[in-house]
């Protein structure tokens, strides 16, 4: 018993260091888990700024938590045996020889709370002023969750938050600009407008589209185009456009109607046709 008691008067003695304070991203990923040694659960290991390293393996059945304590301002390596609150022993490794290693482990306590398994924290409990509860937003006492649980840094996000945000974004980006750059910045999705409605001209053109359902098709996107610039595009929509686009229909469809006065059923888009060819020819493009 003396010989413990001066080993452990001089074990003691507290070792100043210096530990800058750490960010809370190195804290939140100092502790890592790491395969158990036969007999033990589950296993972490970390390695304090001051380049100290502590290994522990739990056993959740008998609830006997070890700690293995290699401290960087000394050669010896140590370790404690602890069961539900109870320290069993504290030793050197290599003379297996009792200390005390109070002063050693307590100063590192802050690091300790940042260890996500409460139920390892829980068996400790609070030897060398470890906390009994942690401080990562991920701990857990559940094993069998713990075990299958991934740490991830983000919430995953709903689609509809996601549009709505995406939507912000863009009214946002779209209030930033004024007169040409306004104009430029709305300019792409308006020639995709006017590509649509030339390409329904050229199904109908094709043959692809009758007359009537041009002309509905058209006009009826043209209409759209108001109610993607205020709930898609997030701007105020442009009444001229909308009536620009709806002329093709509009003359599409009082061709076919003067076709059926002349007692004409063939398709309108036939009759197009020959009208292109003596356009072109008066032209002298033919």
């Amino acid at each position: 018993m003396k010989s413990y008691t001066r080993i452990k008067n001089l074990d003691n003695v507290i070792i100043n260091s210096n530990i800058e304070e750490d960010s809370k991203e190195f804290l939140l990923n100092l502790w890592k888990r790491k395969k158990p040694a036969p007999g033990y659960n589950r296993a972490y290991t970390a390695e304090f700024p001051d380049g100290t390293k502590v290994n522990i393996e739990y056993n959740f059945v008998r609830e006997v938590v070890k700690i293995e304590f290699f401290p960087s301002d000394d050669t010896r390596h140590f370790y404690v045996m602890i069961q539900r609150g109870t320290i069993l022993q504290e030793r050197e490794f290599q003379s297996n020889r009792p200390v005390s290693l109070f002063s050693r482990l307590s100063k590192y306590k802050k690091y300790f709370s940042y260890l996500y398994d409460e139920q390892v924290l829980k068996t400790v409990g609070g030897c060398y002023e470890i906390p009994l509860e942690s401080k990562h937003p991920y701990a857990t006492r559940d094993f069998h969750h713990l075990q299958f649980k991934k740490i991830i840094k983000f919430k995953p996000k709903l689609f509809r938050e996601r549009i709505t945000e995406y939507l912000k974004q863009k009214e946002v980006r779209q209030n930033q600009y004024k007169g040409i750059k306004k104009i430029l910045y709305r300019l792409p999705s308006d020639i995709f407008d006017g590509l649509m409605i030339l390409f329904l001209f050229y199904l109908f053109y094709l043959g692809k589209l009758s007359a009537i359902n041009f002309s509905l098709t058209s006009i009826l996107y043209s209409v759209m185009t108001g109610f993607l610039d205020i709930y898609w595009r997030r701007r105020s929509p442009l009444i001229t456009k909308a009536l620009l686009f709806s002329i093709p229909g509009l003359v599409i469809f009082w061709f076919h109607y003067q076709l059926l006065e002349w007692g004409i059923d063939e398709p309108a888009h036939k009759y197009l046709n020959v009208l292109f060819f003596l356009l072109k020819e008066k032209i002298g493009l033919t």
